[in-house]
């Protein structure tokens, strides 16, 4: 079985190997490996119909990334290599009506033009509609270019449709973890011992967070099965924190949202990520206080409550000083949990000569503040990315148990 990609990119634009990265091994983690990737300009429509034609010819399935970014009616030229035309698909039309009034955004109404007889793939992330359209023995699916679309679209309907159609039976097993990467994979090794050759496993790091796709042989037993998961989950313990695809923002807000509790944050050099990241979520207002960013010392002392003294004596990246920053917003804020970071994220360091990546990070709830130092690596955007994402780990670490 064969499977090939189609990514389209403006010609002007950067190019974002990382993406298409990250695209191939959503289908790779669901067990379908990529046999051919191609990147078209998105103004090229004589290119894209010559290689829709060869893969029709030559591939088993065909995915086409970024139908909602070509200058050209990509639908149209689908419709007639396939010898179907373009209707208003209802489905396509009932999601595309209720993402618009989610959004608050009149998505185009094309949106929801199929080829006759395709099948919605429901994007509840954006308004462009994605379908798959079969035709003997080859399959045609399109996708917009959203990264989060294309997870969730993938996961939930375009994999699981190419399993039922090629008789495939398989449990995927999805892993959040965040800590020891070597601890990781020696977990994974040994629990090859419980069942040979029962399952593989792709592992996938952004900043720190990682997510673990365990696939299990449609041979390995439910028994079997359960022992691994069991063994995984109990060796990494809890740096496990999900078993399901999510986020770090996502799932301090789910355990905000149990445990009936209000989350404040105070930045300095993550300069907002933080909150960013929680109230992106849907009702984060019951459950967000606030969101500070002190990012000069008048304004820590000023907001917080940083003490002059200890500013001047350990200065502004200290645990001192992040310590001092959580434990002001418990003090005058209305919140149960604080957050606050502190560091250097470069390129050049401050004038107390302290080295770029170092990070103060606390979280505290009203019995006490707990204060963690890191030094991490990498550019500027990698550094803040990576300590946004400890913070948020930390502070679920902290409220699972509690």
């Amino acid at each position: 079985m064969k499977t090939a990609l189609i990514f389209f990119r403006a010609p002007e634009s950067e190019f974002d190997g990382q993406f298409y990265k990250d695209t191939v091994n959503v289908f790779v983690c669901g067990g379908f490996n990529i046999d051919t990737v191609d990147v078209l300009s998105d103004t090229d429509d004589i290119g894209f119909k010559r290689r829709l034609n060869e893969f029709k010819d030559t591939v088993d399935n065909l995915a086409i990334i970024g139908g909602d970014t070509v200058s050209f009616d990509l639908k149209q030229i689908i419709a007639e290599s396939m010898e179907t035309a373009l209707v208003e698909n209802e489905n396509a039309k009932n999601f595309l009506d209720a993402v618009s009034a989610s959004d608050g955004v009149d998505y185009p109404e094309h949106y929801a033009l199929l080829p006759m007889d395709g099948t919605v793939i429901p994007n509840i992330h954006g308004g462009f509609q994605g379908f798959i359209l079969d035709s003997n023995e080859f399959t045609l699916s399109v996708l917009p270019q959203g990264e989060k679309e294309i997870k969730v679209m993938c996961d939930k309907y375009l994999l699981p449709y190419l399993e039922n159609k090629l008789g495939i039976k398989r449990k995927r097993l999805v892993l959040k973890y965040f800590g020891d990467v070597n601890l990781l994979h020696r977990t994974l090794a040994e629990a090859e011992n419980i069942g040979v050759d029962g399952f593989s496993a792709n592992v996938t790091e952004k900043n720190g967070d990682i997510t673990v796709d365990v696939l299990f042989n449609d041979k390995t037993s439910s028994d079997v099965q359960g022992d691994i998961i069991r063994y995984v989950v109990s060796a990494l313990k809890e740096n496990v924190y999900a078993e399901f695809e999510t986020t770090l923002g996502e799932r301090l807000f789910d355990i905000l949202k149990l445990k009936k509790l209000k989350l404040s944050v105070a930045e300095s050099f993550t300069g907002g990520r933080l909150a960013s990241a929680v109230i992106a979520n849907s009702g984060a207002s019951e459950f967000f206080d606030e969101g500070a960013v002190t990012y000069s010392n008048q304004s820590k002392m000023k907001r917080l409550g940083v003490n002059s003294a200890d500013l001047l004596k350990h200065g502004a990246v200290s645990s001192v000083v992040a310590y001092q920053m959580a434990a002001g917003l418990l003090k005058n804020g209305d919140c149960d949990v604080a957050l606050a970071t502190t560091g250097i994220a470069g390129p050049k360091s401050d004038d107390t000569e302290k080295p770029v990546g170092l990070c103060y990070i606390a979280v505290g709830m009203r019995d006490g503040v707990h204060t963690y130092k890191f030094r991490f690596s990498g550019n500027r955007e990698q550094i803040t990315e990576t300590a946004k994402n400890t913070a948020l780990f930390l502070a679920i670490k902290k409220l699972k148990n509690l």
